[in-house]
């Protein structure tokens, strides 16, 4: 008669079973990464791209002040991304083979996802001809175009002694920009931000290089042409 006051040990087994199920369900969610990457501030991401107000810009584009390098290949400083351009411009007809370099930045995640935009350079060089598209013999000069879906490109001509670009045959340097965010507020709102931050980086990069006069690019974002 005993037996009612008495737990099963089965049930007993059961019942912290259960206990422990409620306890896992509340508990955080396990990391997007197996090591948590550091976080790192505007200044640490692509170290040198970004100085004063390409830094605030980008800051605003992804509403951070707080990133981190999902991949250390796509976390180049400046003078890996310049070495890129003067490698590929030494190659000579072989520049369309060499590698780009690409900048991708990553804000601290919310939820499951991250706000994310990206800077890849590109080498040109009439060294390889004359594409049908691009660089062409009028192709000179500084140029910016933007384009929906929050894409910017620039592109300047580099003549250096470092590199050994010269005035006729000058290294030309493409950037494009692109905010992969979807939520972000696009470019009616930051198109100027994009500027900003496309600037910062190519001037940088002219300045690590020691191209002659910058590149042609003006020292701040708002006097770039546009149009």
């Amino acid at each position: 008669m005993n037996r009612a006051r008495v737990g099963h040990p089965l049930v007993g087994l059961v019942m912290l079973g259960v206990a422990a199920a409620a306890c896992s369900s509340s508990s955080p969610k396990p990391s997007l990464f197996a090591t948590e990457p550091p976080k790192l501030s505007i200044a640490q991401v692509c170290a040198g791209l970004f100085p004063a107000q390409g830094g605030k810009a980008l800051e605003r584009v992804l509403e951070s002040t707080i990133f981190v390098a999902r991949d250390e290949e796509l976390n180049p400083d400046v003078g890996a991304v310049a070495q890129a351009m003067e490698d590929a411009y030494r190659s000579g007809v072989n520049i369309r083979d060499m590698p780009t370099r690409t900048c991708q930045i990553s804000a601290v995640p919310t939820s499951s996802y991250f706000h994310t935009a990206r800077l890849r350079f590109t080498a040109y060089s009439l060294n390889a001809g004359e594409p049908a598209d691009f660089p062409g013999v009028s192709d000179r000069g500084v140029r910016v175009s933007t384009r929906e879906r929050k894409i910017v490109y620039l592109d300047y001509d580099c003549v250096s002694p470092r590199v050994g670009s010269t005035q006729d045959i000058p290294l030309r340097i493409r950037l494009l920009f692109q905010d992969r965010w979807q939520a972000s507020k696009g470019d009616p709102v930051l198109r100027p931000d994009y500027l900003a931050v496309t600037h910062s980086a190519a001037l940088a990069v002219a300045k690590e290089l020691r191209c002659v006069g910058d590149g042609g690019l003006p020292a701040r974002a708002e006097d770039l042409p546009t149009g």
